[in-house]
């Protein structure tokens, strides 16, 4: 009984070991995912034209084109690109579903 006392608590000891593994693991995690969101953080109107005329280099895709997929123009693209608050809201929206950005809010 000793043997299988021991047994026991050896196993009870490696899983008390693993799970702190994953509990590090989860934490570290969590750490980078909070400093890759804190590095995508907007802080003004222009760094949001700027992050989604990136995006559309990053894509490849031209002007025309991204005016063809939103029906936005193309001097309202450039108006956006520039400076955000020149345009309407949803012609943001509609730019940057266009170009895979999700605009989300955290609190």
């Amino acid at each position: 009984m000793n043997h299988d006392g021991a047994t026991l608590a050896d196993k009870l000891q490696t899983m008390s070991e693993l799970l702190n593994e994953v509990k590090k693991a989860v934490t570290l995690r969590a750490q980078e995912s909070d400093l890759m969101l804190d590095q995508q953080v907007i802080a003004d109107s222009a760094d949001l034209g700027q992050q989604l005329n990136q995006r559309r280099k990053e894509l490849a895709i031209d002007m025309a084109t991204l005016e063809l997929q939103t029906g936005v123009s193309a001097s309202t693209l450039k108006r956006l690109f520039k400076d955000p608050e020149q345009v309407k809201f949803g012609t943001v929206l509609r730019v940057a579903d266009a170009l895979g950005v999700k605009l989300c809010a955290a609190l």
